[in-house]
């Protein structure tokens, strides 16, 4: 038997199938932030919420199973090039800050749809977007060529710096969200629901974070130590930039020679102009290619 579906080529179905990638270049960098977009109301979001859970359901029980590939419930593989993302602490400001960096020029998913899930207190909303090609940089970068992983290295360069020159659109060293709304990370352990902000000056920034700094994991000379490192921050000066919020390898795609993916901007925001880079090297080894990269 022939393939029954003759107007659709058979990898249009297939979970590896990916739509045609922006390559750093093609499409000029802003200069500036992008506007934030307005949310959809309340009601379409609900309605897309419902939608989501039908999609989730027709993955688990049909197409996982007919294409005999594992069901994730977080990062939900479909048909046509998509993937329906609804993860612990997926919310809102997550679909706005990658739709600002898609129209920033940024190599990011297309959000075609994102519903609410009110009665999900720990994955609020969903996120229905294109899938991208590529594989994590982490998993690729010690077997690329040394041109690709200087081309790596200089992409990623490229996007840094675009992105921390943006001029803030508020006048106060405000930081925040890109929608002026708190910001999310699992470096704020101790706050509520991991979230901070949004704060008016780096001091009130450093103070919420220094209020709930445990020692849990280490020795008390050693975090004494750390405590006191941190405490002398705030006496630096640092300008507020546009920030990724969990710069990671495994949240960069390389894909034929290019960076094809800068994913995950849930914690995207205003920070200090450190706050990527210790990010970055939270849990890493000097002696890691990362560490050198970074």
């Amino acid at each position: 038997m022939g393939w029954p579906y003759r107007f659709l080529p058979p990898s249009l179905l297939l979970p590896t199938f990916a739509w045609p990638h922006r390559i750093l270049g093609q499409v000029p960098l802003a200069t500036k932030i992008p506007p934030t977009p307005k949310p959809n109301h309340p009601l379409v979001r609900r309605f897309w919420g419902f939608m989501h859970c039908c999609l989730i359901k027709f993955s688990y029980r049909y197409y996982c199973p007919w294409l005999r590939i594992p069901f994730d419930n977080q990062i939900v593989p479909l048909l046509f090039g998509l993937v329906l993302k609804w993860s612990d602490g997926t919310r809102l400001e997550e679909v706005l800050a990658t739709k600002v960096a898609r129209a920033a020029g940024l190599p990011v998913p297309i959000i075609l749809t994102y519903g609410d899930h009110p009665d999900t207190p720990h994955a609020l909303m969903s996120i229905l977007m294109t899938r991208l090609p590529g594989q994590e940089l982490g998993q690729v970068y010690m077997k690329l060529t040394k041109d690709d992983q200087n081309t790596a290295l200089s992409e990623m360069q490229t996007i840094m710096k675009a992105m921390r020159e943006w001029p803030k659109p508020w006048d106060r060293e405000l930081i925040c969200s890109t929608s002026g709304t708190d910001l999310r990370s699992v470096r704020f352990p101790g706050l509520p629901k991991h979230s901070a902000g949004p704060c008016g000056s780096e001091q009130e920034f450093s103070d919420r974070l220094l209020n709930s700094a445990s020692g849990r994991r280490m020795s008390q000379e050693v975090f004494e130590e750390k405590l006191a490192k941190a405490k002398s921050m705030p006496s630096l000066s640092h300008r507020i930039v546009f920030s990724h919020g969990d710069l990671k390898h495994y949240n960069i795609l390389f894909y034929k020679g290019h960076i094809s993916g800068f994913i995950d901007w849930e914690s995207a925001g205003w920070y200090p102009e450190y706050w990527d880079f210790t990010t970055a090297l939270k849990f890493c080894q000097k002696d890691h290619w990362w560490h050198t990269f970074v």
